[in-house]
């Protein structure tokens, strides 16, 4: 089984404080046994373009361990946010852009919100969206506008409410069938939850963070999978949202 971890993050952030280097992740990866990470910014990039050549350049070095996810804040001209996703899409590569609504202070149903989801419905590619602590930004609910008018843009909603916004995150994705749920941070009961009512394949492992990565591996092991949905959970499902080749 090839496990692909759906949210990982690499260079230096100024909103959490944190920094995570190329060799992090491939030591975690290895430590782990996850075949590929798909990797983005974090929010408090000083300068997320240049991650996003980072990102590139280690997929390049790295074949089908790394794929990109540009994390851009919209809070700037709509063009200058359209061009540069455009490049990480369609010269370096990337499967998917994040809105971060706390680490980017984003209402996603406002304007700059809509921004993102235009541009993904223009180049065809997921939106993953940060819930959970945050609100209202954060809250899943907060997406029903852009789930309305963006039918066919895959949401995938980063730590799936974060366990007191998991029920929330849970009903969204009961709503509309393009939303995914990816529960880092969430307990063993949301996610069995989240399995249960949406299916294995609208559930992606996902570890936000190395130190988290064992955690989310053990909660999805104990819920007693059986080997497809295994399989679909830890990669497969991924794999096909995010059209990995």
């Amino acid at each position: 089984m090839d496990m692909i971890d759906a949210h990982t993050h690499v260079g230096p952030c100024r909103v959490f404080d944190l920094d995570s280097s190329t060799d992090d992740l491939l030591s975690s990866m290895d430590e782990h046994g996850i075949r590929s990470s798909i990797v983005q910014p974090y929010p408090g990039a000083p300068n997320p373009s240049e991650v996003h050549d980072l990102i590139e350049s280690m997929s390049k070095e790295y074949p089908l361990r790394f794929f990109g996810i540009a994390s851009i804040n919209p809070h700037q001209d709509k063009e200058l946010y359209f061009n540069e996703l455009k490049r990480c899409v369609q010269k370096l590569g990337f499967v998917g852009v994040k809105l971060h609504t706390i680490g980017h202070a984003v209402n996603p149903s406002g304007t700059d919100g809509t921004t993102v989801f235009e541009a993904a419905n223009e180049l065809g590619i997921p939106v993953m969206v940060h819930t959970g602590p945050g609100i209202p930004f954060a809250a899943p609910s907060s997406l029903q506008p852009q789930l309305d008018k963006f039918p066919d843009v895959k949401v995938v909603m980063a730590h799936a409410g974060h366990g007191i916004f998991s029920g929330e995150a849970i009903a969204m994705g009961r709503i509309y069938p393009q939303v995914y749920l990816e529960p880092s941070w969430c307990t063993f009961y949301n996610v069995g939850a989240m399995v249960d009512v949406l299916g294995p394949e609208r559930v992606l492992f996902g570890s936000d963070l190395p130190g988290n990565i064992q955690i989310q591996i053990d909660t999805f092991k104990a819920l007693g999978l059986s080997r497809d949905a295994e399989e679909l959970v830890f990669g497969k499902a991924a794999k096909e949202l995010f059209q990995l080749n």
